[in-house]
């Protein structure tokens, strides 16, 4: 599952990848799909499992890189871009893309037993590992006291969250893309049934407050979004997750917050907000994914924010251990995917920066400066943009410029990776490998798939003697595929 396990370490120490031998990966196959792969590839039993843009879900052999079947999702036209199949252009420019969240699958899979489940638009689907048969499927409203909102085409709701399975229930988060505001649907974060897909319940992130702040109802104004993915403390029976804000504000009493549910009742245990306004609105969401961390007899979570900042919490009372800023962020800044741990340190890259580097517009507050760190500044794109932190007290390691990513960072045997975005046609998108010690560069894989250069927005999977990422560009869909780099055979 994403992060490859409920405590989202996102590492992997029993890969074959270590420092002395990553430089040898060379390319094993690639899978071209009909649009960008920004889901993170799920490996099981010698299968990978992934849904692209293009509006299927695969199952491709890990091995030889071949097709075992593949399944066409039910169309959403409100989500953009609008597939191929579905009746879309296909890939190509388009401006609507640049103000897309994520295609029909964003979201990752999680595998259990012989059942697949992930997030296709605002459908949740269980289907079969063996040939895809879907077992069921569950639509999301976003707008759920409507009648017959399921049949709603105008509705934007996307699982932009990868489900977490957990005692036979499937936890997500939904959004309604966060682009527009004022629309008449809402986000959430929910639970379901694992075997018969109904719903347990709904916790409302946007709810309806009186004047002393008392939970009335709930509102639909297009907020209450959850992009971040959960992760699970089965033992504490806790579920976490981080919210978006709402009109580019963290408005009271869950946006912009760090959430703690009961994994029973979906009833709320705790929640953290670092701010209590934005007046600049410079879109500090938690939409990273939490990792579940143990030091020193202290149980915490810990989770980056697109200010930059990661925070460290205590599991059992929200309470913050330490946060460190390593970067300014805004909206296209600051932590965006999981940060992977080893048991001892943090990693984790940071995405562009703030404003329109195209333009030189949109800095939502050019004034800004830290003394005590320089690189806190508001800019375009935003370095260092790889870190490494000590868990206990959030001192920063190591740190390397040029690695902006929006994937989460990953680990092997000592090696971390990171999907670079690109920044230029001179400084084009690749996977980099580091020496988790150091952060010393150790690879530079070049993405190029099917003659275009591909952006590489999943996360990299460690698994045996390979590594396998999705790839493609958002901003017109080429360059889709899933890819597997391996080492070499020994002579």
């Amino acid at each position: 599952m994403y992060g490859r396990n409920l405590s989202h370490t996102f590492s992997n120490p029993q890969s074959k990848i270590t420092p002395s031998n990553v430089s040898s990966l060379i390319p094993a196959w690639t899978f071209l799909t009909g649009d960008a792969v920004t889901a993170s590839p799920a490996i099981v039993d010698g299968v990978v499992y992934v849904g692209s843009w293009d509006g299927f879900f695969y199952a491709i052999d890990a091995a030889s890189g071949q097709l075992k079947w593949k399944i066409q999702l039910d169309c959403q036209p409100a989500v953009i871009p609008l597939p191929q199949v579905c009746g879309g252009s296909g890939p190509g420019p388009d401006p609507r893309r640049f103000n897309t969240p994520g295609g029909i699958v964003t979201a990752s899979a999680a595998v259990v037993g012989d059942r697949i489940y992930f997030g296709g638009g605002r459908t949740l689907y269980s289907v079969a590992t063996e040939d895809g048969r879907i077992i069921w499927k569950h639509v999301i409203c976003g707008n759920p006291e409507e009648a017959n909102c399921t049949s709603d085409q105008n509705d934007p709701l996307q699982i932009l969250s990868s489900p977490a399975i957990s005692g036979g229930r499937i936890f997500v988060g939904v959004a309604t893309g966060g682009v527009t505001f004022g629309i008449p649907y809402r986000g959430g974060f929910l639970a379901f049934d694992a075997q018969t897909g109904e719903q347990i319940w709904r916790f409302e992130v946007d709810p309806l407050l009186d004047a002393q702040g008392n939970i009335i109802g709930v509102q639909n104004r297009g907020c209450g979004d959850v992009w971040s993915s959960p992760a699970i403390d089965s033992e504490q029976h806790l579920v976490f997750f981080g919210t978006a804000d709402c009109e580019e504000q963290p408005l009271p009493p869950y946006h912009e917050a760090v959430i703690a549910l009961d994994l029973d009742t979906g009833g709320l245990r705790w929640v953290f907000r670092p701010r209590e306004t934005d007046p600049y609105k410079c879109d500090f969401d938690f939409g990273a994914s939490p990792n579940l961390i143990d030091t020193d007899n202290q149980q915490a979570v810990g989770i980056g924010q697109k200010d930059g900042t990661y925070y460290l919490l205590s599991r059992e009372t929200g309470q913050k251990i330490w946060s460190t800023r390593v970067v300014f962020g805004g909206g296209e800044g600051g932590f965006f995917g999981g940060a992977a741990f080893d048991g001892r340190r943090i990693f984790s890259a940071t995405a562009f920066g703030d404003g329109n580097v195209q333009t030189q517009t949109g800095l939502c507050d050019p004034g800004f400066s830290d003394p005590a760190n320089p690189n806190i500044v508001d800019t375009y794109i935003q370095d260092p943009s790889m870190h490494s932190f000590l868990a206990k007290s959030g001192a920063v390691l190591n740190e390397q410029p040029n690695n902006q990513s929006v994937g989460a960072t990953t680990l092997a045997d000592r090696v971390v990776f990171s999907g670079f975005i690109g920044q230029s046609e001179s400084d084009l998108p690749a996977v980099k490998a580091y020496r988790s010690s150091t952060l010393g560069l150790l690879k530079v894989i070049p993405i190029n798939v099917n003659g275009f250069p591909a952006m590489v927005d999943s996360s990299v999977v460690p698994v045996g003697q390979a590594i396998f990422f999705g790839s493609g560009n958002y901003f017109d869909g080429t360059g889709g595929g899933v890819n597997a780099y391996v080492l070499p055979s020994p002579q």
